[in-house]
């Protein structure tokens, strides 16, 4: 007995998910949980450090998953604060749907926020689409965000960059403020997933 057009079109939706994945599912971040340290940088991940003068980046044992995680923080440098930063730059695109993840802990003198931001960039490395969040809520306990954007059809690549700004009503970051970071995630859906929602 052959599937009726109702089963073809189920059968057809589980193949392309179970395709979609595959394909779109890996996480296109290097080091994404944290877990590799070159002293105080973390693998795949440039920062803000000053190697030898300042640490604002480092490595954390307060935890989501595995072993380590990464800590952000503000410390004042020459008379004003910097805060830590971390980027991942020239990320090759493998979908249109992006979504960055992960869980994140912060600390907060002052009103100072988290902020996560990607581009999207083309072929010559020029932006053509920016999403952004802020990460506002003080949290002793891990807590999980989600972010998320459609890219443009010339995007090729992507830059994610975490760090802490200065919160509403200020306009200095404070030293103390600190942010942790684990498990993150950056995903792009492909071509076939992408069909199966619109």
């Amino acid at each position: 007995m052959s599937p009726g057009p109702i089963s073809r079109w189920v059968l057809s939706i589980v193949f392309l998910l179970t395709l979609g994945a595959g394909v779109g599912g890996k996480n296109l971040l290097k080091n994404g949980d944290f877990e590799k340290f070159n002293g105080d940088e973390p693998d795949g991940w440039s920062t803000t450090n000053i190697p030898k003068t300042l640490t604002v980046v480092s490595p954390s044992t307060k935890i989501h998953g595995g072993k380590s995680a990464v800590r952000c923080e503000v410390k004042t440098f020459y008379g004003s604060p910097l805060a830590g930063m971390i980027t991942q730059k020239k990320i090759p695109l493998t979908g249109t749907a992006i979504t960055v993840s992960g869980y994140y802990a912060l600390t907060s003198v002052g009103k100072d926020v988290g902020f996560i931001t990607f581009d999207l960039q083309d072929k010559e490395g020029s932006n053509v689409r920016n999403c952004e969040q802020y990460l506002a809520k003080p949290t002793v306990e891990y807590a999980q965000f989600t972010m998320s954007g459609i890219a443009p059809a010339n995007a090729a690549f992507l830059e994610v960059r975490i760090s802490l700004l200065a919160g509403e009503g200020s306009e200095r970051l404070h030293e103390g403020s600190f942010l942790l970071l684990d498990d993150i995630e950056l995903t792009a859906a492909s071509p076939e997933s992408q069909k199966i929602v619109q």
